[in-house]
């Protein structure tokens, strides 16, 4: 599964994205969220990614997806000499309890 890193632009934040084929029609939910991929969204914030919401939708939970793309987002963030401040529950609870080693790219 390939992790798509969509960067910031204008009033969009960054995004580490997986799309799957869900065989149904692509579509977004009433709050605008979509049907077939799995995100954590950031803004760079003075060379911080301030990872705000994970999403992934109720079909694809429970299949390590939000796991995947907030990994890619470590990854990409030690490359690039770049810090985590993980705003969103999922980061702060769920991921870095799984994964403590990556909480030395953690600030706050």
């Amino acid at each position: 599964m390939v992790v798509q890193h969509v960067f910031p632009e204008g009033p969009n934040p960054g995004r580490f994205v997986v799309r799957v084929d869900t065989g149904a029609e692509s579509r977004v939910d009433e709050h605008g969220e979509p049907n077939d991929e799995t995100y954590v969204a950031y803004e760079l914030v003075q060379e911080k990614l301030v990872m705000f919401h994970t999403w992934t939708p109720d079909a694809l939970r429970g299949k390590g997806l939000a796991a995947l793309v907030v990994l890619e987002a470590f990854v990409w963030a030690e490359t690039h000499g770049k810090r985590i401040v993980p705003e969103c529950s999922y980061v702060s609870n769920t991921f870095l309890e799984k994964r403590p080693d990556l909480k030395r790219l953690v600030d706050g």
